[in-house]
Parts: structure tokens; sequence; C-alpha cells
């Protein structure tokens, strides 16, 4: 079972990424036409936004990281302005 999916994916490794995209594209309508417009719409944002959480924690390699960073923007972004 594992060399049969390992020779799968090394087949799909293999192809040119027009065809990563054609399948991804797909998929992506497959899920459209089973979910619905506004409930694809949704699973896109929250994708994005644990990517995003994904790689912040990669960079700062914690949770407390990640959480500290957040709270330094918010503070600053709540600040008001001298000299203006």
């Amino acid at each position: 079972m594992r060399e049969t999916l390992r020779d799968a994916w090394d087949w799909f490794a293999s192809l040119p990424h027009r065809y990563h995209g054609l399948i991804i594209g797909i998929a992506v309508w497959i899920v459209w036409m089973i979910v619905g417009f506004w409930r694809m719409v949704l699973l896109a944002v929250l994708m994005a936004l644990f990517y995003g959480l994904g790689r912040l924690w990669e960079q700062e390699g914690s949770f407390a990281g990640i959480a500290e960073r957040l709270l330094t923007l918010l503070a600053n972004r709540r600040r008001p302005r001298d000299g203006m």
C-alpha cells in the first residue's frame, strides 16, 4: 500500500505545474458544488487565516511569541500619535 501511494505521489510530483493547477481547480469546484458559494468563501478565509497563523508560528517558534507580536501591534495602533 505504501509503495502504491509513493508511486502515485511521485507520478503526481512529476507532472507539470499546469496540471497541478488544473487538479486543484477541479477539487475547488467539487467542494464549491458540495458546500455552496458562501461556505466556500468562509472556508477560503479560514484557510488563509490559519495559513498566516502557521507562518507566524514557524517564525516565532511558539504561541507566546505570536501573542506578544499581535498585542504589540494592537497597542501601537491604539496609541495616540503626537504632533497630529
